[in-house]
């Protein structure tokens, strides 16, 4: 009986089947393992928000007599005085770099922040587990833009779930929440046309709740 064996060029060419396979399938693997523990740290981070604000609230009132300005500094440090008690933060930044990664980008790939500007009174922290929270005031001009029919000033939430790793890219590992005159509420909740590959993404925490905590819009 003949016993034939693979030729040298066969194993060659099996070897580098398996390798373009593994190139092509490999790195999406690994995307979908990140976006699995992001949408973890995600759900973690909203319950310690929701949690926080429901204290900030009966101690303070509702956010209608928190003095909500954009542009001034004032409002921002008194919510973010508010909150401090309630976060177990290894770092505070307020109005300084330190707890937030840039450039910070919109879903379909745009810068939306460059660097910090201390002229945007923008108050972080990086929570004890390395999600960080960044604190802003936005009229109401520009509620709409997170998917929210409000027609207020808001208190927002932007909450990097991996810290400073890549992609910094809001509706992948950067997601916003509203403080409303109903409590925290993450965006998207009237609208999520933003969570397409040419949005922006600011209203896509509505649309991951409402498919199960995973990403489908993408």
């Amino acid at each position: 009986m003949v016993k034939r064996a693979f030729t040298l060029a066969e194993v060659l060419i099996t070897l580098g089947i398996i390798g373009v396979v593994a190139a092509i399938t490999i790195p999406s693997l690994n995307q979908k393992l990140e976006d699995q523990r992001n949408m973890s740290s995600l759900k973690k981070v909203y319950s310690i928000l929701q949690q926080a604000t429901n204290m900030v609230i009966s101690e303070h009132e509702a956010p209608e007599y928190w003095w909500i300005e954009d542009g001034k500094e004032e409002p921002v440090k008194i919510i973010y005085e508010y909150y401090k008690p309630y976060f177990n933060a290894m770092r505070m930044c307020p109005n300084t770099t330190g707890c937030w990664g840039y450039p910070t980008k919109n879903l379909n790939g745009s810068v939306y922040w460059s660097e910090h500007n201390s002229s945007w009174y923008q108050y972080s922290y990086t929570l004890a587990d390395g999600v960080n929270v960044l604190l802003d005031i936005y009229d109401a001009g520009n509620i709409p833009n997170f998917g929210m029919n409000i027609n207020y000033p808001c208190p927002v939430f932007w909450v990097d779930i991996n810290a400073d790793k890549l992609p910094n890219q809001i509706g992948r590992d950067i997601f916003a929440f509203l403080v409303t005159r109903k409590g925290l509420q993450p965006a998207g909740l009237d609208n999520t046309d933003s969570c397409i590959t040419g949005g922006s993404g600011w209203g896509c925490v509505s649309r991951i709740i409402r498919d199960g905590w995973t990403i489908k819009y993408l």
